[in-house]
């Protein structure tokens, strides 16, 4: 098992780390070229160029059954899922089957309005209350990729 993270503009990269040396797995961070950050001692860094959707395709192109991926990104969470790797993002959503259809429709249907020159709401601004959220929810999906693989 391994932890890739989509860490272009992640924001609980440290917290990613903490949760990973309870456990004993490896970190791979995947960023562009314009988005090095200062390594950890811990993580693997993996740099690639600065095109359009290098970081997800890097990642999809090496996560495996049971890996786990850190992405506020749908479309590379619904990627992932489809290769049976466990997915969450950096507010502590778990996504799964269940739920993202509905979130690429969201995506979607925000994409259009923009089209059409309108405006969408983004995200909140990161608190530390989605800190806690996200290293919560990390803990559960690494236990439950250990102890209940995807089939």
């Amino acid at each position: 098992m391994l932890i890739y993270v989509d860490a272009d503009a992640c924001a609980v990269k440290k917290e990613t780390v903490q949760v990973a040396r309870k456990y004993n797995i490896e970190v791979i961070m995947v960023s562009s070229i314009c988005h090095i950050s200062k390594e950890d001692g811990y993580s693997r860094y993996l740099i690639v160029d600065n095109g359009d959707q290098s970081v997800d395709m890097t990642i999809i192109n090496r996560v495996n059954k049971n890996d786990l991926v850190v992405t506020d990104d749908y479309g590379l969470a619904s990627m992932a899922l489809m290769k049976k790797a466990f997915c969450i993002s950096s507010r502590g959503l778990i996504f799964n089957l269940e739920n993202i259809d509905r979130l690429m429709l969201q995506r979607y249907i925000g994409q259009q309005i923009r089209k059409g020159g309108g405006r969408t709401k983004g995200p909140s601004k990161h608190k530390s209350e989605d800190d806690l959220h996200f290293i919560q929810g990390l803990d559960k999906l690494i236990r439950e990729a250990q102890y209940n693989p995807t089939e």
